[in-house]
């Protein structure tokens, strides 16, 4: 039977007070070495909610939150719920004309920020600053001309009547800011019953249970650590560990002192855990599973874990999954039961079964799909056009109705009259034993053609030549897909969700460095 959250119940701050009650004295939350209970949780937040209070903070205003991860950052998304405001959680590495964009688009007088933070507020121009007139300040306080600052332990108001706001559903509880790996950023209007859905159909995806404990090394900027690694302890009355950052180095020893069961990943962690070398330590941990990874037999035998494959974006949430531990290899799954799905060419008309098209997807009941994208109201038509979520990920899809993605629609490479998923020439290089990672582009190559261009990090610099690599990449792929360059880095460019950002890795291609196989079988 499915773990489900029903409608009428899915509002964050109700949910807080709730699971207090329940829960209380359980352990809750574990983060920078200090737990804390349930009950520790609600009191710390609810001291937020009445500082946030005093400030004029109310109903649907938003609040900006630029923080590390910190048991500030949760205490303080919590008092702004228990508000019914509205959390407007900021990529930790903005700064400049990206931080101005950000506040300028959500106008909020108030911002949440730490002492290491700051200076990216006070170096903007007051002009550029939106509405902000409040900066909250973690750790040393310092004064920022133009605005009032205040520590954030000043702004905890510990003895007080409890702050419970009446809420819907439906009201806002988060703009979230895509994370513009290839254009910029948009403010995803989230309410309360989206978020929520998303936290229900993980607890199912990872057949999580109350006694586990989830362990998460993702920023919390990030929807999966707060809808999916959060949220469904909160629910559950289990256990979150959240660690500062992802380290490949400490990862198995972080998750064994959490003693956690399930952790967060994202797809390019597991092929940079498996390229350490083996260890007797490979198997001593908890962790059952890893969510959201690939499938790869090799990295489950060695590790002892199962990597769960789900679709999911902030627009949406989760819409192609399967419950745990149901599963086909290479697939993301089916259908959610709660969405109508499709998959189109660019006139939108649906494409032949098995062939590759843009997913697009219709929500069967309400408040699991965005309301906007704030201040964008063509760019949410555009999205919306034809009467479906138009997703821009493209996917092709079995007779039993598993969808196995196949790249970002503007990834897609056109090459001697043939489309070509970038998404697949990855997932074939990163096969190969010596890559540890890579990113496949389009480079220009007249007449409406494209070259393919394959960046990769390789397990060390030696371990494959370029010439080697496309020998073996001749063998895999058909003519057509296989990369004309191919060149080696020490890494490759990320946004701070570790996501490869191909825009700013394309302004540098083709490198004087990149093999070029035309060149290298050209007649002497």
């Amino acid at each position: 039977m499915t773990f489900q959250i029903p409608f009428e119940e899915r509002i964050l701050g109700n949910i807080l007070i709730d699971s207090a009650r329940k829960f209380g004295p359980k352990p809750f939350l574990t983060i920078n070495g200090r737990c804390y209970s349930f009950t520790e949780a609600h009191d710390i937040s609810q001291s937020v909610a009445r500082g946030l209070k005093r400030l004029g903070v109310g109903a649907g205003e938003p609040v900006m939150l630029m923080l590390d991860n910190s048991a500030e950052f949760i205490f303080a998304w919590f008092g702004i719920a228990l508000l019914n405001a509205t959390c407007v959680p900021v990529n930790t590495a903005y700064t400049g004309d990206l931080l101005a964009y950000v506040a300028g688009d959500v106008q909020a007088r108030v911002a949440i920020t730490s002492d290491n933070l700051a200076p990216a507020f006070a170096a903007l121009p007051a002009a550029r600053r939106g509405a902000l007139a409040t900066l909250v300040i973690s750790g040393h306080c310092e004064a920022i001309e133009g605005l009032d600052t205040m520590a954030w332990e000043a702004l905890k108001v510990v003895e007080g009547e409890p702050v419970s706001t009446p809420a819907k559903p439906g009201d806002r509880a988060f703009i979230c800011y895509t994370s513009g790996t290839t254009g910029p950023s948009k403010g995803v209007v989230m309410p309360h019953s989206l978020v929520l859905q998303t936290t229900e159909n993980f607890i199912n995806v990872a057949g999580m249970r109350p006694d586990d404990t989830v362990f998460s090394p993702l920023p919390l900027f990030h929807g999966m650590s707060r809808s999916m690694a959060t949220l469904p302890a909160l629910v559950l009355g289990a256990q979150v560990h959240l660690a500062a950052r992802f380290s490949a180095t400490s990862f198995w020893q972080q998750v064994r002192e959490a003693g956690a069961t399930i952790s967060m990943t994202i797809f390019t962690i597991p092929p940079v855990l498996k390229s350490k070398p083996p260890s007797a330590d490979d198997r001593a941990h908890k962790v059952r599973v890893m969510f959201n990874a690939h499938h790869d037999p090799e990295f489950e035998e060695r590790f002892g874990v199962r990597l769960v494959e789900a679709h999911a974006m902030t627009e949406t949430g989760m819409t192609i999954f399967t419950p745990f531990p149901e599963r086909k290899l290479g697939a993301s799954g089916r259908a959610g039961p709660d969405w109508d799905t499709a998959l189109v060419d660019e006139n939108d008309d649906p494409v032949a079964p098995g062939e590759i098209g843009e997913l697009v997807l219709r929500p069967r009941k309400r408040g699991i799909l965005m309301d906007s994208y704030l201040n964008k109201p063509e760019t949410t038509l555009g999205a919306l056009r034809n009467l479906w979520f138009h997703t821009g990920d493209l996917m092709r899809a079995d007779e039993d109705g598993y969808y196995f993605f196949a790249g970002r629609k503007k990834e897609r490479i056109r090459r001697r009259g043939e489309n070509i998923s970038a998404y697949e020439v990855e997932a074939v290089a990163a096969e190969h034993p010596d890559v540890v990672e890579c990113a496949v582009v389009g480079v220009p190559a007249g007449d409406n053609e494209d070259d393919v261009y394959l960046c990769g990090v390789l397990r060390s610099k030696e371990a494959i030549s370029p010439q080697a690599l496309h020998a073996w990449l001749q063998e895999r792929l058909p003519k057509f897909m296989v990369p004309r360059y191919i060149e080696f880095r020490d890494e490759l460019p990320k946004t701070p969700s570790a996501k490869v950002e191909k825009h700013t890795l394309m302004k540098t291609l083709p490198a004087a460095t990149a093999w070029d196989s035309l060149r290298a079988h050209a007649p002497a």
